[in-house]
């Protein structure tokens, strides 16, 4: 089944996005039925990325939240039966990074990235850490590709694995999963929240969400939503916004485990769920709970 791709770019942001481009269309294999949406959020001038054969820019009227903005590429998905490859703008894509993760149907993928693991080149010309900057990456893409290389024979091949926060920062859902499941909540504000949530649904009935061990992405992190963009103040009450929702609509445990993630052990061993938490079923978890 084929797939569109979905990326958005913003004023914050929009620096970062050339190079998302230019090593996305060096670094994935594309079917001639395959879509790359480019979404406008902020009106700014994205005509220097048309030369890019497949990308059709949609431009926003008015800036669209994280979930609505994944919902209208949700809507083009359903609409022509294909998968959804939803991409932050802030990730440089590394050699053959969709090929595992194009043939999984069962479940949401994510690739892996630089928060989950860091790395270093064997120079130290390039240290992935967990939040960086351009000038930390200085478009070093050999170096990236070693590292990676190096970070795929640490695994066996086809390994997957779970956590309790799995951002949605580059995710596929298979059209099967997205038909059923449908559309993003978009009442956790400006963004926090619908990707838990978004998982929860998903896990009642019955659908996973993995990390994929296969592919790994540099992340910048936070480019688009905190870093540097949002004042202590309006982080602080985005937060709280997006956690009130949560708490109102799944109540205090699944709250405390994939929001607050605080104080939750006792909860998870007095009603016998601690061995799934350690063991990293957490669709199970889920399933449990709610």
């Amino acid at each position: 089944m084929n797939n569109i791709f979905a990326m958005v770019t913003m004023e914050s942001s929009n620096f970062y996005t050339k190079f998302a481009l230019k090593s996305f269309f060096q670094n994935t294999d594309l079917d001639n039925d395959d879509e790359f949406f480019l979404i406008d959020n902020e009106k700014k001038n994205v005509n220097n990325f048309s030369h890019y054969k497949k990308i059709k820019i949609i431009k926003n009227n008015s800036p669209l939240s994280f979930a609505e903005n994944v919902n209208q590429s949700l809507k083009i998905a359903i609409e022509n039966k294909k998968n959804l490859v939803f991409l932050n703008n802030d990730i440089i894509f590394t050699k053959n990074w969709f090929n595992p993760i194009d043939k999984i149907s069962e479940f949401i993928s994510i690739p892996v990235n630089n928060q989950l693991f860091g790395y270093q080149s064997d120079c130290n010309n390039l240290i992935l850490k967990a939040t960086m900057k351009y000038e930390d990456f200085n478009e070093n893409y050999n170096l990236l590709n070693e590292i990676v290389d190096k970070h795929k024979k640490k695994f066996r091949p086809g390994q997957k694995f779970q956590t309790p926060l799995m951002p949605f920062f580059c995710f596929k859902i298979p059209y099967k999963i997205l038909n059923k499941i449908g559309y993003f909540d978009t009442s956790f504000g400006k963004g926090g929240g619908e990707d838990i949530d978004y998982r929860i649904r998903c896990a009642k009935e019955g659908y996973e969400v993995n990390f994929i061990l296969d592919s790994y992405l540099l992340h910048f992190h936070g480019k688009s939503t905190w870093d540097g963009n949002e004042t202590q103040e309006e982080t602080e009450l985005r937060n709280k916004i997006y956690t009130e929702k949560f708490l109102k609509k799944w109540g205090k445990n699944l709250t405390e485990i994939f929001i607050i993630r605080k104080n939750f052990l006792s909860v998870l061993k007095d009603k016998e769920l601690d061995e799934l938490f350690k063991n990293g079923k957490f669709g199970d978890l889920i399933r449990k709970l709610s």
